[in-house]
């Protein structure tokens, strides 16, 4: 598929190709020369489009030429002086409300405050406007980051002028009193009939509204301990990262950090130290998207088991003392794989080994196919539940679980744990094109399908996941990361769509809206009140959690960003307005040629959820969460893939380990990011070794301190092509004895540890 040469990062996986998302109508582009076979079905296509936008969708035409303002804008203020650009911005009026006072707010790092912009309204014309922007760029004020998203366009009619509204958010930050700020809130555009010189739509009167300014004064939080591109380190290696490991190889406490992708491990010296050698001796690449490392084999070391991607055989790398894996790989299931994404290991059955659930995801548009329907496609690569003979051999027992009615989703994460608290492990899945799928353990490796009867609202563009527990009961919760779409929330405002497909129309808001958090309970899973704190990030990909200011209460990280090209004009009104009407799950060789042209240009001329920042969730007191990503220095505007959240310096706050993904350059790059927040919370955390019959995948760790009774589960599978740590950590706010650590296998063993020293990681010893 030419659509694939264009955009694909070679060998960094199809999750890298086009997938559907958010934003402007993008010019279809013609095929040179000669003309391909089927050029009449090709024009008729075409034309359908035109007319399509022309009658049905005229009023999503009209909002995208009055939206070009503001894109113009965000392309500019990310390559021009940022006071400059707003300087020549042209409107009439700007009408924004006086600052009320600042209020901290009880997030658990000190020096973050907020106030709102809720007072009397102060009109200004453009030459008042004009001063305070000299005022702030005075004051020693920079604008770092933007984003700009037309989330609402109301036609004009009877004589009155179109309006918009407009959603912003603006990242600044003054070195001199080392402050950061987010400016967030909405813009009420009532449009002009004029346009500038350039034909871009000129505002009249811009009012600010429902608009916050959260502050933080105070050192960097998060600062750059690692950056690693593979090509720099080596040019001979794979461009790709993922999957990204981070795993306690030999066993000395430091976790490594193994970039699979490109078969390289950083050897953990101690101090934020690292020395990086080899990571397989006898490699085959590429790798497929996911690998994992566990024992598989049973003799007490870590083994790793990844698929070849040109070949799609699973194989398994025997490891040895130290984390070595210097023997050549067998192959341990006679079977192939398309495209592998997700891998996850627990002995569901309890016969005293790892068995091993792959997830494989398949690209939409691939040889012209459509994922059908888009809000539950079941039309993908197969995914297995192998079980293992003891020695690292598996077979596919998927049927025979109860797994094969929907092993056909598009799964892109995965993980087996106890959701329901009977102890044993259940299996969580979070796919593309349909979004979460439960799945409860008899306690003896078979499965029933729960969804419907744990959650209420299950659909998403499901990217990955993380489970915690949030809210700090003792039972786990979820969180599964999805796209959300202005687009798609903007057409179901104007009230659009396409007579005969009314169920795709009303599927549209709620396979976007965005991330979910389903809090655990006896009655299953709710979305608590505060979920829309953490819906709206765009386009995620990777996730994680975890206490990161150690203040008793777990926090949230998404990657975000799809395809950044040269300019922030979006690709998702396409979509929303014409792709996913058209095709079928079934190859067609016309539709083929057509989005192959119709995508070209994605990731360099133009974007997908483009320019979206990653988003750091702190918890406010189990009460909600609050975004403090660029406050903290780890909001990153490129494209974001896989996540780690992992204590790679084991000094008691866990760090961030971020994936990117450049489009351009056609590559991956790691960023590890040292947490240096300075909090007065305590903390504790407990290291669980893969042993012989016991190991760690599974593990439940509860966390007994006065009245506070938490839960930690040890799951692989989740976030993006990545694996966490076996470690469990526990901020502990300002407590400062814990009463005991009580550790469970899924087995049923069990290990209490009384009285534990907080402010310290804790080792079993057998």
């Amino acid at each position: 598929m030419a659509l694939l040469g264009c955009i694909c990062l070679l060998g960094c996986g199809p999750s890298d190709t086009a997938k559907p998302a958010a934003g402007n109508v993008i010019p279809t582009e013609t095929k040179p020369a000669t003309p391909p076979p089927g050029q009449v079905a090709l024009q008729a296509l075409a034309n359908e489009q035109v007319r399509f936008d022309q009658t049905v969708f005229r009023h999503e035409v009209d909002a995208q030429a009055y939206e070009s303002a503001f894109v113009a804008l965000w392309d500019r203020l990310r390559s021009t002086e940022p006071f400059e650009v707003l300087r020549q911005f042209p409107f009439v009026r700007l009408e924004f409300p006086m600052l009320s006072e600042w209020e901290p707010l009880p997030l658990g790092v000190p020096g973050i405050r907020q106030a709102s912009l809720d007072g009397e309204t102060i009109p200004l014309d453009h030459p008042g406007y004009l001063a305070q922007l000299n005022e702030l760029e005075a004051a020693g004020w920079k604008i770092i980051q933007t984003e700009w998203h037309h989330s609402e366009f109301r036609p004009g009619k009877n004589g009155q002028a179109p309006q918009s509204v407009v959603s912003f958010e603006i990242h600044s930050a003054n070195t001199g009193d080392d402050r950061r700020a987010i400016v967030k809130g909405q813009l009420e555009v009532t449009w002009t009939p004029h346009k500038t010189n350039s034909g871009l739509r000129i505002p009249g009167t811009i009012r600010v509204r429902d608009t916050t300014i959260t502050d933080y004064t105070g050192k960097p939080a998060f600062t750059e301990l690692l950056e690693i591109d593979p090509k720099k380190v080596d040019a001979k290696l794979y461009p790709r990262v993922s999957p990204l490991i981070v795993y306690d190889l030999n066993q000395d406490g430091l976790p490594e950090i193994l970039l699979a992708g490109c078969n390289l491990v950083y050897r953990n010296q101690g101090g934020g130290r690292f020395q990086h050698e080899p990571m397989l001796r006898n490699p085959i690449m590429p790798l497929g998207e996911a690998g994992i490392l566990s024992d598989f084999n049973g003799d007490g070391h870590v083994d790793f088991v990844s698929t070849g991607k040109e070949d799609g055989l699973l194989r398994l790398w025997t490891g040895s003392a130290g984390g070595q894996f210097t023997a050549r790989p067998s192959v341990c299931f006679q079977g192939r794989y398309e495209n592998q994404h997700t891998m996850t290991a627990a002995d569901i059955d309890l016969d005293g080994d790892l068995d091993l659930f792959v997830g494989q995801w398949k690209q939409p548009y691939l040889r012209g196919s459509m994922p059908t329907p888009y809000y539950d496609a079941n039309d993908g690569y197969p995914d297995t539940l192998l079980l293992n003979n003891g020695a690292g051999q598996f077979t596919d027992g998927t049927e025979a679980a109860g797994l094969s009615a929907k092993r056909n989703r598009r799964t892109y994460s995965a993980s087996f744990v106890d959701l329901d608290g009977d102890h044993d492990l259940d299996l969580f899945t979070v796919c593309d094109f349909s979004g979460i799928d439960l799945y409860r353990n008899d306690g003896k490796g078979k499965f029933t399908d729960v969804t419907d009867q744990w959650v209420k609202q299950r659909h998403g563009f499901g990217m990955s996941h993380t489970v915690n527990d949030f809210d700090g009961d003792g039972a786990l919760d979820i969180f599964m990361v999805g796209m959300s779409s202005t687009t798609a929330r903007r057409l179901d405002r104007l009230g659009l769509g396409r007579e005969g497909f009314e169920k795709l129309d009303a599927m549209r808001a709620p396979m976007t809206y965005g991330n979910r958090l389903f809090l655990g309970g006896k009655a299953g899973f709710r979305q608590p009140d505060y979920s829309g704190d953490v819906a709206r990030t765009g386009w995620a990909w990777g996730c994680g959690s975890a206490d990161f200011d150690n203040d008793g209460d777990m926090d949230l990280y998404v990657a975000n960003g799809h395809l950044s090209g040269n300019s922030a004009l979006d690709y998702c009104t396409r979509f929303w307005c014409h792709d996913v009407y058209t095709g079928t799950s079934k190859p067609n060789e016309t539709l083929d040629t057509f989005f192959s042209g119709t995508l070209q240009g994605l990731g360099s001329r133009y974007s997908w959820n483009g320019f979206e920042h990653n988003h750091l969730f702190l918890n406010r007191n189990r009460d909600g969460f609050s975004n403090a990503a660029f406050l903290l220095s780890a909001a990153f505007e490129f494209d974001a893939r896989s996540v780690v959240v992992a204590d790679v310096d084991v000094d008691g706050r866990p760090d961030l380990l971020v994936v990117q993904y450049d489009a351009q350059a056609r590559q991956q790059r790691l960023f590890v990011m040292r947490n240096r927040i300075e909090t007065k919370g305590n903390w504790i955390g407990v290291h669980i070794p893969d042993r012989p019959g016991r190991p760690a995948n599974g593990v439940t760790v509860q966390l007994h301190a006065g009245n506070r009774h938490e839960v930690r589960s040890l799951v692989t599978g989740d976030s993006f092509t990545a694996q966490h740590p076996a470690t469990a950590h526990f901020g502990l706010g300002e407590n400062q004895a814990v009463d005991k650590l009580v550790i469970r296998w899924p087995s049923g063993k069990t290990m209490t540890l009384p009285r534990p020293a907080a402010g310290q990681y804790h080792r079993l010893k057998n």
